[in-house]
């Protein structure tokens, strides 16, 4: 996962993470805002649109969020990136979720 920050239009910096593992809470946040059948059925153009307003309405969650998979990222820099790559995270986390919930479930069988 990769968010880029901006200055004048130019990217000044980028923050990077090969993985993420969520805690319970962080997936039950994600859960609590978005539909996890959405993500499992792939419908980019309904996941986007779905995580878009997540992300607008939910920006504190998401934050907190970003400042854990990030670490080191500030609010200030958060400011400086893009909404269409902070929802391409918020996406990959939530798929990240929903193939972590399935592989543990598969353990189960």
């Amino acid at each position: 996962m990769r968010l880029k920050i901006y200055k004048k239009g130019e990217v000044i910096k980028t923050y990077e993470a090969d993985t993420y593992d969520l805690m319970f809470s962080v997936a039950e946040d994600i859960s609590n805002l978005i539909d996890l059948d959405i993500i499992q059925k792939g419908d980019n153009a309904e996941l986007v649109k779905l995580v878009g307003k997540v992300v607008i309405n939910s920006m504190d969650k998401v934050k907190d969020l970003l400042k854990d998979i990030f670490a080191g990222i500030t609010d200030e820099e958060l400011k400086n990136t893009k909404l269409k790559e902070i929802v391409a995270v918020f996406i990959e986390v939530g798929k990240y979720t929903v193939k972590e919930i399935q592989e543990v479930a598969k353990q189960k069988n």
